[in-house]
């Protein structure tokens, strides 16, 4: 296409599985954060509980690095966890931490309260600086909101461990929790659409064999993500399902139809056993390997965002950056293809890796 879209109408054109004026650039979270809080003369705490502060560090980071959406909240993935009740350790410069789980059981689901998610301060930041980036950014920039599935919400508001543990032993206590979770995602959402999000970002990495295995995840996560899908999009709003982990279970997170998927690993050699094919050895010019390659996810027809490395930042090797740019832009699909890393870029990455990244990229549009 030879008119020049905006940075909002190349991304719903891509997320549409239609023809674009180049390759979007998509954003995760807070990527780089440190320079352009330094450039801020701000520090984390400063911002992470101002509207205004979110929402500015993101406009200066578009600025800064030239990508066509934003994003908030930012990826210290305990947002709706402490409008819940989960404590939290406050930082100065990096996210928080937990510091303690409101459940120590799944028996205790009752103690879950979904309206909590409409009294919280924490979400009412969140939703206030969607409305500013709305206003500031009108319909220029794909704005994009962030939250967890609610299998992910489960393991921040009860520990990681003991969830699992519940899972073949408290089986019913869980999916009373996970309905409860899901009801309280189902109000964040509508939240993050009342102010005007385009799209809304869903982190769903517990989808892995890493930690479960398929009929797990098929009883614990499928029903109750795709509910949540389902409600986001039936309020015309996209959905973007981000999962990072080496051996996500991509049929699934397929199988929740999603606009786009959002990936970072994959296991070739997983993939080889599956179709018989050495993904190294026909792609070997993109050096795509150790990943999932694109032309195996193509076949879901949905939107791919990815699947630049976010380990090759801040490892004094700019022709790693290099290399991954031009490996992941080879590999892409002619439509439905969101250039992005395939998690957040490290927040301590210097100006100087941004830049490389920029320059890697808007040299092959």
């Amino acid at each position: 296409m030879s008119e020049e879209m905006t940075s909002r109408e190349r991304f719903v054109n891509a997320l549409e599985m239609k023809d674009v004026d180049r390759m979007p650039y998509g954003y995760l979270w807070f990527g780089a954060g440190n320079g352009v809080l330094e450039r801020m003369n701000a520090s984390m705490s400063d911002v992470y509980y101002s509207a205004e502060g979110i929402a500015r560090a993101q406009i200066l980071a578009r600025q800064m690095y030239h990508h066509d959406n934003v994003m908030s909240p930012w990826g210290c993935l305990l947002v709706e966890a402490e409008a819940l009740g989960t404590r939290l350790n406050i930082k100065d410069n990096r996210y928080p931490t937990i510091a303690g789980y409101p459940l120590s059981s799944a028996n205790e689901y009752d103690q879950i309260d979904p309206l909590d998610i409409e009294r919280s301060h924490r979400i009412d930041t969140v939703v206030n600086s969607i409305g500013i980036l709305k206003k500031e950014l009108k319909d220029e920039v794909f704005i994009t909101g962030a939250m967890l599935s609610p299998l992910m919400l489960a393991s921040q508001v009860l520990e990681a461990s003991s969830l699992c543990i519940e899972m073949l032993s408290e089986k019913e206590k869980v999916h009373e929790l996970l309905e409860r979770l899901t009801q309280s995602c189902i109000l964040y959402a509508d939240r993050l659409i009342e102010e005007g999000v385009d799209g809304i970002f869903v982190e769903n990495g517990e989808n892995t064999a890493d930690l479960f295995s398929p009929d797990m995840a098929e009883e614990f996560m499928l029903p109750y993500t795709k509910q949540l899908y389902a409600h986001i999009q039936d309020n015309g709003i996209y959905v973007i399902s981000h999962n990072c982990a080496e051996h996500a279970f991509h049929e699934m997170e397929a199988s929740l139809r999603p606009d786009a998927l959002n990936f970072a690993f994959g296991d070739v050699n997983t993939l080889g056993k599956k179709y018989g094919i050495e993904c190294t050895k026909i792609h070997k010019k993109a050096g795509c390997s150790p990943r999932y390659c694109f032309k195996e996810l193509e076949e879901h027809g949905i939107c791919l965002m990815g699947n630049i490395n976010p380990n090759v930042f801040c490892r004094d090797s700019l022709d790693d950056i290099e290399h991954e740019v031009k490996s992941c832009m080879y590999c892409a699909p002619e439509k439905g293809f969101i250039l992005s890393t395939g998690c957040e870029i490290p927040l301590s990455t210097s100006i100087e890796e941004m830049e490389t990244l920029w320059r890697s990229i808007s040299s092959r549009f």
